[in-house]
């Protein structure tokens, strides 16, 4: 599992998008340069350039970047950073030169990366976490230009070894002289009644502030209305909106992988821009209002508006744990849907997209005021174009393989 986060100089969370700006949709969509990463039917990532994802068949048969390992995709500036999940820590990153998707070198971490975001479009900053155990959590601030680390940050963020307990990073950002990171707390495989990956403490939000750029910790601020903040390989678990507002997302689901379930719903709160609280007079109860439905993931799409993928679930059935991580899923599990969410007038509008399976994270797109996602079912995948102002969504480019893992467009 795996994914994308952060949003500064000691960071970690998602997939930060370039956005172009152009006339026409159509037009944008036929004529720029898109690279995804693909997992082929075999099981092997490629790298694909390609046209146009809005129509037609993109295969990775014989064409394209074989990668070394099971990868996660980001794009930072022009740069589309590649790194191993879990087994090879190994991080490449690649630019268009000329027609040319080029490497321009690897370099090694110690620690497995899970989540990569743009400081600025020749810098990163990656977050290296261990899967069990109180290690520190280390974020590594990366020269794109050279592909070297220029240095390392380590922290505990909120370690409660008498709980067995871990804070697992699910999304960073600036604002200001701050860093906000959100996590949840896991299990950390040290103690009988906290295995890895368990959730016996997660009913309620958390996030730690530092400041910002010395990342001195401040304090952790939390609120008891929703549940642990993201969840394990999540995008961006804090999205900041065009006014500096920022939202969290919590999803309070077994499907996606909090076990034993919180109590709490799932929802998002609110930190108002400028403040170190979560706003008092703001939750968005998400699951009552999309009527039974848990937040999956979430990707911010201008205008106060955002993009989620959801799943309705029965929590008492064993089988729907870790449910959203399937993207070609039996269609028994397949639980996931999309709507558009206004993040203030707290609506929620399904879309029409099948239920399919879901994914490390959510690979997208956020390009000339449209969202591209993958929507993978157990015999097929295709790139759907989601329009946030409309909430309406258009079937895209049939993908020849298992889903699309990541979106870059260079």
């Amino acid at each position: 599992m795996k994914k994308q986060f952060l949003n500064i100089a000691a960071v970690l969370s998602l997939a930060v998008m370039t956005m172009i700006s152009c006339s026409d949709d159509n037009d944008v969509a036929e004529s720029a340069q898109f690279v995804l990463g693909i997992e082929a039917a075999t099981g092997t990532d490629i790298l694909v350039s390609v046209d146009t994802i809005t129509s037609g068949t993109i295969s990775p048969v014989g064409n394209g970047i074989e990668q070394p390992a099971w990868m996660s995709y980001y794009q930072i500036g022009e740069t589309l950073v590649t790194t191993g999940y879990n087994a090879d820590n190994v991080m490449t990153g690649y630019r268009l030169i000329g027609d040319e998707l080029t490497s321009l070198g690897s370099l090694v971490t110690e620690l497995g990366i899970y989540g990569i975001v743009e400081i600025d479009e020749n810098t990163a900053m990656a977050v290296g976490v261990t899967r069990a155990g109180y290690e520190d959590r280390v974020f590594y601030t990366i020269n794109l230009e050279d592909m070297s680390i220029a240095s390392r940050f380590s922290t505990k963020i909120d370690e409660r070894q008498e709980e067995g307990l871990v804070a697992w990073p699910t999304g960073i950002v600036v604002d200001n002289d701050k860093m906000y990171v959100a996590y949840y707390l896991m299990g950390a495989g040290e103690l009988e009644n906290a295995p890895a990956f368990s959730t016996p403490n997660s009913n309620q939000a958390r996030v730690a502030i530092y400041s910002y750029p010395e990342l001195e910790f401040e304090k952790i601020i939390t609120d008891d209305r929703t549940t642990d903040i993201g969840l394990y390989s999540g995008e961006n678990s804090i999205l900041k909106t065009d006014r500096g507002d920022l939202y969290t997302y919590s999803t309070s689901a077994l499907a996606s992988g909090f076990a034993p379930t919180p109590d709490n719903p799932s929802g998002f709160l609110r930190i108002n821009s400028g403040t170190t609280e979560f706003d008092e007079d703001y939750f968005f109860n998400f699951e009552e209002k999309s009527g039974g439905y848990k937040l999956n993931n979430v990707v911010y799409a201008g205008g106060n508006k955002a993009v989620v993928r959801m799943a309705k679930e029965d929590d008492t059935v064993a089988d729907y744990l870790w449910a959203t991580y399937g993207p070609n899923i039996a269609s028994e599990l397949a639980i996931c849907e999309m709507a558009v969410v206004d993040l203030e007038a707290q609506t929620v509008t399904k879309l029409d997209i099948p239920a399919h399976g879901g994914e490390w994270g959510m690979a997208n797109l956020y390009y000339d005021g449209m969202v591209y996602v993958n929507i993978s079912t157990e015999t097929e995948a295709y790139i759907y174009q989601i329009d946030p102002s409309t909430a309406t969504a258009t079937k895209g480019a049939k993908v020849d393989g298992n889903w699309t893992k990541g979106f870059a467009a260079l």
